[in-house]
């Protein structure tokens, strides 16, 4: 087979029609939105915000115990029907989840604080027991701990003041990049500040960290789980997110992939500024 030459010689002007050709035939599409575009594609029906929406809640939801499929969560996403059996706590969760992550977008060009986080939480925890004992949209009262991990937490009284530095840390940050929030996700985690729900939530921030920074979105695959799970715990033990980082990067390619449907659509809506 031939190859077909292009006479393009530089300084030359390439239309995105065409970038968008190339990366069709590399297989590349970075999912990389803006909050003003996200929100843009948040009315678009039966298309990127969806199929986007669905991978991210499946992965994070998943990491927790969910017994949800994909199928079953899609049914629940597009026709508001609980399928299959489930725990009454996975399905309340489950629903709050698909809430909240819309909220996230709504709040995706605001900047983070501890009342945003508190927002996020009372969403996520509406209807469980922790919200019949007064304990969502606040910092954890009680001590708490990992299963099976030997990983010392933040205490209750400790919260506040680390979570405060831990965002003024970040907003002071310039040039922000994967290994930013790599380093942010698993020192949250390690405060974990909430009695309950911090793994999707430091989730949730690091979809609106991506937003904000124009990264390519990350979505925690569970073909990466194991991964994913050494590679924080590694790197709260010894404060080198390496490791995270190239798990957070894999996942990146894989939800790449995934949505390259999307490639004429995304080329539209990076026009948008």
């Amino acid at each position: 087979m031939s190859l077909v030459r292009f006479p393009l010689e530089p300084p030359c002007k390439i239309s995105t029609r065409v970038i968008g050709f190339f990366h069709i035939l590399r297989g590349v599409i970075e999912i990389k939105l803006n909050s003003r575009q996200i929100k843009y594609c948040s009315k678009i029906t039966n298309s990127l915000y969806d199929d986007f929406k669905l991978e991210f809640l499946y992965h994070s939801n998943h990491l927790e115990g969910s017994t949800f499929s994909k199928k079953e969560l899609n049914k629940l996403l597009t026709e508001k029907k609980v399928q299959g059996n489930h725990f009454l706590i996975d399905v309340i969760e489950t629903i709050n989840s698909l809430a909240l992550f819309d909220q996230v977008i709504d709040d995706s060009d605001q900047k983070l604080d501890k009342f945003m986080l508190f927002h996020w939480h009372r969403i996520l925890k509406k209807g469980t027991v922790d919200d019949e004992i007064h304990n969502i949209g606040i910092w954890k009262k009680f001590e708490n701990k990992l299963k099976g991990v030997d990983l010392k937490l933040a205490s209750p009284m400790e919260v506040d003041n680390l979570i405060y530095n831990l965002l003024t840390d970040w907003y002071e940050t310039k040039d922000i990049t994967i290994k930013d929030i790599a380093d942010f996700h698993y020192k949250f985690e390690q405060i974990h500040p909430f009695q309950d729900g911090n793994g999707r939530i430091g989730r949730f921030i690091i979809l609106k960290q991506c937003i904000e920074e124009n990264i390519d979105f990350i979505a925690i695959d569970e073909a990466y789980e194991e991964e994913y799970k050494k590679a924080l715990f590694l790197a709260q033990k010894t404060k080198n997110s390496e490791k995270l980082v190239e798990v957070f990067k894999k996942c990146q390619k894989r939800l790449d992939e995934k949505l390259k449907f999307y490639q004429d659509l995304m080329i539209e809506i990076k026009k948008m500024k």
